[in-house]
């Protein structure tokens, strides 16, 4: 059994120590805050039990994104695949190429072969799963298929599922005792069980608005995005691509200049792109005039292009 330890004044020695026991619980991670106010970290705490060979955590925190980048990847790291459940917090999950966005109750896969983020927008707290690939046997190709799909617990064997995760998080110092292998199998069997289950489609354009918004992130570098290309791109109107998105409670070209935002955000916080010019940066993530860049910044995280990097490179200690 491991436990946070108490939170430390600084932002970023915070952050640090958060990201060092995730990584040595999971695989090799990296973690930023999801604020840009100065003394602000990912404050929070993570919990965690191994019964058998299987990791339970209970992690709640603040705002922040989670990287499990391809350059973090090694042939050393363990295979995990992890199963989240959901609880406060607005949230979302990209890998392999899907996004998706979990409310509280949702069960999300995610594996750590392959590079995913995780975004936390709001205070949070889930459970996560780990399950070494090998334990799956062939069950591991069917959950890999499954990945950043949100899935809702609201019957049958997913609120079963749910509701062992909870306990299960609740109790964790009662999970490594000679029971443990016993809770492991039958942790890892309700899992499969419920994500076997077709999970309910709220809307039948949902699908078209995953797809619409998969799109656009992949190609958020190309300056030529805009819901004209987009709706072409899927053989529909820009009328009717703004109605379908409008469900989703999303106007494209403000989805499209957040996301923007966001990862120039991130790539100028990033210590290993500290000789890159601001301008390099934005245009990487299409945006080529960067002459109102700071402005838009500040409006968004509440600094200027040239603060964030301070922040960024100030010393911890």
């Amino acid at each position: 059994m491991t436990t946070a330890a108490h939170p430390v004044p600084d932002a970023s020695e915070q952050i640090e120590r958060f990201q060092q026991r995730a990584s040595d619980a999971f695989a090799p991670l990296r973690i930023r805050s999801g604020t840009t106010a100065v003394g602000t970290g990912v404050s929070g705490s993570m919990r965690t039990a191994r019964p058998g060979e299987v990791l339970v955590t209970r992690i709640t925190g603040g705002p922040c994104t989670v990287l499990r980048s391809r350059s973090l990847i090694g042939s050393g790291d363990r295979e995990l695949v992890k199963v989240a459940l959901y609880g406060r917090g607005r949230a979302g999950v990209e890998q392999d190429g899907r996004q998706c966005l979990p409310g509280p109750g949702d069960l999300v896969v995610y594996e750590t072969v392959r590079p995913y983020e995780l975004c936390f927008w709001e205070p949070f707290d889930i459970v996560v799963l780990g399950i070494p690939r090998a334990l799956l046997g062939p069950h591991v190709h069917g959950l890999g298929s499954r990945t950043a799909l949100a899935v809702p617990t609201d019957g049958g064997g997913r609120r079963l599922a749910a509701t062992l995760l909870r306990d299960t998080a609740d109790g964790l110092d009662a999970c490594v005792g000679s029971g443990g292998p016993h809770l492991a199998d039958a942790l890892v069997s309700v899992v499969l069980s419920a994500l076997a289950e077709q999970p309910v489609v709220a809307h039948p354009t949902d699908n078209l608005a995953d797809r619409i918004l998969t799109y656009c992130l992949g190609r958020l570098s190309d300056p030529r995005l805009a819901p004209e290309l987009v709706a072409r791109a899927h053989s529909i109107s820009v009328r009717y691509l703004h109605k379908v998105l409008q469900q989703r409670g999303v106007t494209l070209s403000s989805w499209i200049r957040a996301s923007r935002l966001e990862r120039i955000r991130r790539d100028l916080a990033d210590p290993l792109l500290a000789d890159r010019s601001v301008a390099v940066i934005a245009a990487r993530w299409g945006v080529l005039d960067a002459t109102h860049l700071s402005r838009a910044l500040r409006a968004e995280f509440g600094q200027s292009a040239a603060e964030i990097r301070r922040s960024a490179a100030r010393p911890s200690g």
